[in-house]
């Protein structure tokens, strides 16, 4: 049984102006900013460790921290310490404490651990060993006990273990305080309030009001990066918008203090709209994520502060900022989407060199702050870094790197191929030719701002290769081998190809790819990391692709569909596109490019949908609004409901698929074209039956030779291309 003493009704007023012992819990990597910070609120005694922060005050101190903390997880209010080696003692230390002081018998309550080193018994049980002592205590003073209650409790009581020592403490904060009443839903993969907070001060948004500031996040998902930083610029406290804290329920409230501190923080945040409005800008591809983060920001009461729209991060620009406001320029803080919240590791790189890219185009002398994985991804060392941070998104360690980016308006681009002067051991009739051919396409390229292109195409019957130029790398294949010709002969010739082209090209011999003839089928396609790496970038007008220079058949950007992949550009923009058989999904980036309102693309090969999203994701487009889907073309065909405004059919070669019934094929994609909508279709041989009376469209217009370009002459061949429509076509023109 309890004494009397330990039976009181009320907790001392005199008691919550003492000085006590709190400690005030973060995330990982937190702990110095958090410090500073409650010095600032008015704690002493500060000292911290991993995960906490340990200081002295009184009850307004800790009131003032759960309304004001925009780094701390929780507020604790220490009650006893002891050595809890076994159960027993764990129990008779937790019924020592008054908690008739604390928690009403007729109240609800519940009990959290937490261990640190293992406990010499479970969590669940030194749980349930608290909670039997909290109530015994309560039912000996008052005859009943509090109900136990996990969700939103009057008093939850939290249990430290550190080894044999346990620490128990009062959860002022009730549930943890990065939860500031603006988020409705978490959304795929939530940032909590707190750590952004966190990242936007390590960045150095302005820690005080009234200082303006420009601020843009590119995929800024439900906007918290957004809503922290204008409640650090306009002076609201994050607790503000919270309908519960821990201390609400419990008898040691103060209830007239907590009012006073909430009217004091309304009229601080009034204030601070009659001040210099900062500039917070939000992009998001999803259209559902920037609803749902303009449904957050008025929650947070930050809608005449804060703008978002719908915007890939191919198309983001910096906001609009009047000549004269300080800041021109700002800050871009960005959480991109890492391996674990795609669930792919292939995009995420490409994705990271694509706002690369933008940052060195369009955020001259911007800062920027990126919280990435700490397994590394390399940012161009020609950003000055001003500072790394470790710290952790849930259990995943992150990085946050705050880089400048520099004041230099110049877009890096790749210096033309140049012809060597001629060289007595090279004035053979192919050396020559080759000279003779990039003198003259070179010109043709540049005007055409093009850095992929074919400088020889088997001119010379005996050397019958292409000569293929991608940027600093040039890929050499040989064509088939005819039986007539000597195999001693033919790879002599083909070795004196590799020479000329080399010596000619002024380039080193590893950027030179050469594909002999008989290699088809020996370098194999597989779906993995490893594959993707070999990749390398090539750049086609604005946009950039990944191509596979070593294989035989099809690198990835097939130069005989380069005025296909113009016109869908110049006809995509609002319309739905499809793409089937999209293999590296060159298309789709280019209708991406153009404004289409999203894509579908489909390839039965695994392979081939990666390659597309880490296309997709190289020019800053999101799987969201672009889905690329692994599917057999004919079966997904038969399931379709949905019509598409454009449509580009890339028909497989029948001979080498014998699954193929083409005309077929032709017809089910024309059945779910719109009204008004055009198909190309385009093919690398002759089919038969392709003719007007066995296609299911009105309208139907071949354009083969249209679609050819310069470098390309030689190539045409069997290739074929048509344009359909429903609707009557004017001719085509070469766009």
């Amino acid at each position: 049984m309890l004494n009397s003493l330990q039976c009181k009704e009320k907790l001392p007023e005199a008691v919550n102006r003492m000085r006590q012992n709190f400690t005030a819990t973060c995330s990982p990597g937190l702990e110095s900013l958090l410090a500073r910070e409650l010095q600032g609120l008015g704690a002493e005694e500060v000292s911290w460790e991993a995960g906490a922060v340990k200081f002295q005050g009184d009850i307004e101190t800790a009131y003032r921290a759960c309304l004001w903390s925009r780094f701390s997880s929780r507020i604790l209010l220490t009650l006893a310490r002891f050595e809890a080696p076994d159960e027993g003692s764990l129990y008779d230390g937790a019924r020592q404490v008054p908690w008739n002081l604390h928690i009403s018998p007729s109240g609800t309550m519940a009990v959290e651990t937490v261990s640190r080193k293992t406990p010499p018994y479970p969590a669940h049980f030194a749980t349930l060993k608290v909670k039997d002592a909290v109530v015994d205590h309560i039912r000996d003073c008052h005859g009943i006990r509090p109900s136990v209650r996990t969700e939103r409790p009057d008093v939850r009581v939290h249990l430290f273990l550190d080894g044999f020592s346990a620490d128990i403490s009062l959860d002022l904060s009730g549930e943890g305080l990065h939860r500031r009443g603006y988020r409705s839903r978490s959304g795929r993969a939530p940032l909590k309030e707190s750590l952004a907070a966190a990242v936007l001060r390590f960045s150095g948004w302005p820690d005080r009001p009234g200082q303006g500031g420009t601020l843009l996040d590119p995929m800024c998902g439900s906007g918290t990066f957004l809503i922290e930083a204008a409640l650090m610029a306009m002076d609201s406290p994050p607790g503000l918008g919270r309908d519960y804290f821990g201390f609400l329920g419990w008898l040691g409230h103060d209830p007239n203090l907590w009012s006073s501190m909430l009217k004091d923080a309304e009229e601080r945040r009034q204030a601070a709209k009659k001040g210099v409005i900062p500039t917070i800008v939000g992009y998001d591809a999803s259209k559902q994520a920037v609803k749902e983060a303009r449904e957050n920001i008025a929650r947070a009461g930050m809608e005449n502060v804060v703008f978002v729209e719908q915007r890939e991060l191919a198309h983001i620009r910096p906001p609009f900022i009047p000549s004269g406001v300080a800041g021109r320029e700002g800050l871009l803080v960005v959480n991109p989407p890492y391996g674990e919240r795609l669930g792919s590791q292939l995009t995420a790189k490409f994705l990271y060199r694509c706002l690369e890219r933008k940052l060195r185009e369009e955020f001259s002398g911007w800062k920027t702050g990126v919280l990435s994985l700490r397994s590394g991804i390399a940012f161009d060392p020609n950003m000055e870094s001003l500072s790394r941070v470790k710290l952790y998104n849930g259990t995943l360690p992150c990085e946050l790197r705050v880089l400048r980016v520099p004041a230099s308006h110049a877009k890096p681009q790749n210096t033309p191929l140049r012809v060597s002067k001629a060289d007595s051991s090279f004035q053979t009739s192919f050396s020559n030719r080759l000279r003779k051919n990039i003198k003259s396409i070179q010109q043709w390229a540049e005007k055409e701002s093009l850095e992929c292109y074919r400088i020889y195409d088997a001119d010379i019957p005996e050397y019958n290769v292409a000569v293929d130029v991608y940027g600093q790398d040039v890929r050499l294949k040989e064509y088939a081998r005819p039986h007539s010709v000597d195999p001693s002969k033919a790879t002599r010739r083909l070795e004196h190809c590799v020479e000329a082209v080399v010596e000619v090209l002024g380039i080193k011999r590893q950027r030179l790819h050469l594909i002999a003839w008989g290699d088809d089928g020996k370098k194999k396609r597989c779906s993995n990391i490893g594959w993707v790496k070999s990749l390398r970038e090539a750049r086609e007008k604005d946009m950039f692709f990944l191509v596979d220079l070593e294989a035989y058949h099809e690198c990835g950007l097939p130069f005989g569909q380069r005025v296909i992949r113009k016109f869908l550009r110049d006809q995509a923009g609002g319309a739905s596109f499809l793409n089937l058989f999209c293999r590296s999904g060159a298309a789709t980036v280019c209708a991406a490019m153009g404004g289409c309102a999203g894509s579908v693309s489909v390839d039965p090969l695994t392979i081939n949908v990666e390659w597309s999203l880490c296309n997709l994701a190289l020019n800053g487009f999101s799987p969201e609004v672009h889905r690329v889907v692994a599917a057999r073309c004919t079966d997904w065909l038969k399931t379709q409901k949905a019509r598409f405004d454009l449509i580009f059919l890339d028909m497989p070669n029948p001979f080498r698929n014998r699954q193929i019934e083409p005309v077929a094929l032709l017809n089910a994609a024309v059945s779910i074209l719109s009204e008004g909508g055009k198909l190309i279709c385009y093919t690398g041989t002759r089919i038969a039956g392709f003719t007007p009376g066995n296609i299911k469209a009105p309208y139907l217009q071949e354009i083969s030779e249209a679609i050819f370009p310069r470098d390309l002459c030689r190539s045409s061949g069997d290739h074929r291309c048509w344009l359909i429509s429903r609707e009557p076509l004017p001719a085509f023109e070469r766009p």
